[in-house]
């Protein structure tokens, strides 16, 4: 997890501005509908794997006390300024336990799938269930080998180009390995321009604009596979997070070997039928 660490603490500040942002409205979505019901008012709830903290945020000022849980320093460092009502710990995700505390736990956007085994996801799982006090609910998601062969080909996915930065993602999964990766391409304008690059980049920033819009993603996602072609002087930065497809039966097996007495498996839409197109949301139960 080391490695990871490294690559979320050189991706923290443009996670901030774009993708944590971005995910924020079908996660929170997902939290209302199925970890939030029953929960009384100052329940005590941990967001493993928090990132920048975009979550925790409307959380504590609903009056819920939050702890966030990570692994990458400069991602508490942004989270503990999105949210500064609550607590924040950095530590591995998977020794991290404190008995009998939380009313509930959640992870979104797939960051299990950064476990390398099945024993990691134990480990983790073992956690939640002794921190959660009776009755509990633990919420996560990961993306599935099916899904991940389907979608994750090593084509750009997203990406966007703003005033002194441009970034791409492109996923990419091997199914007989059962594991693959997603590269986050950053690109930074330099500290200090000449006055003819800063006339350059004045000419060129209503295309970029343009770009922006929804109906030319395709046309955005080919420019910045080609970007130090427009921009020479801007630096490149390819950073790899590793992912595994985890089989989502093994989960649940291990799920119920830890002790949650309750498990189901949804879509973020509440459908339970996981299909290749959708990732799959466990909701944990340690009833009372």
């Amino acid at each position: 997890m080391s490695e990871n660490q490294d690559c979320y603490d050189r991706w923290a500040e443009l996670y901030n501005r774009t993708m944590g942002p971005s995910y924020y409205s079908p996660q929170m979505d997902l939290l209302r509908r199925a970890l939030l019901p029953g929960l009384r008012q100052n329940a005590e709830i941990l967001d493993l794997c928090c990132g920048t903290g975009q979550l925790i945020k409307p959380l504590v000022e609903q009056g819920y006390e939050v702890t966030g849980l990570d692994l990458s320093e400069k991602m508490l460092a942004v989270a503990r300024t999105n949210a500064p009502g609550a607590r924040f710990v950095h530590s591995d995700v998977r020794s991290y336990r404190e008995d009998n505390r939380f009313d509930a736990i959640f992870s979104t956007s797939a960051s299990l799938n950064h476990l390398s085994t099945i024993d990691d996801l134990r480990k983790v799982f073992d956690n939640a269930v002794a921190s959660l006090r009776r009755p509990g609910r633990f919420v996560f998601d990961l993306n599935h080998p099916g899904q991940l062969a389907k979608w994750w080909q090593g084509r750009p996915t997203e990406g966007e180009i703003t005033p002194g930065c441009a970034w791409m993602v492109t996923p990419r999964y091997e199914t007989e390995e059962q594991s693959g990766a997603f590269r986050v391409t950053m690109f930074s304008q330099p500290d200090r321009l000449s006055g003819t690059q800063r006339f350059a980049a004045y000419i060129r920033r209503p295309v970029y604009g343009l770009m922006s819009r929804r109906r030319f993603v395709g046309l955005r996602l080919k420019m910045i596979q080609n970007f130090n072609r427009f921009e020479p002087t801007w630096t490149r930065e390819d950073v790899d997070f590793p992912v595994v497809g985890h089989d989502l039966a093994a989960v649940r097996s291990v799920l119920s070997s830890v002790g949650f007495d309750e498990i189901r498996m949804e879509t973020i839409d509440g459908d339970p039928n996981i299909d290749d197109d959708h990732s799959a949301h466990f909701i944990c139960e340690k009833v009372g």
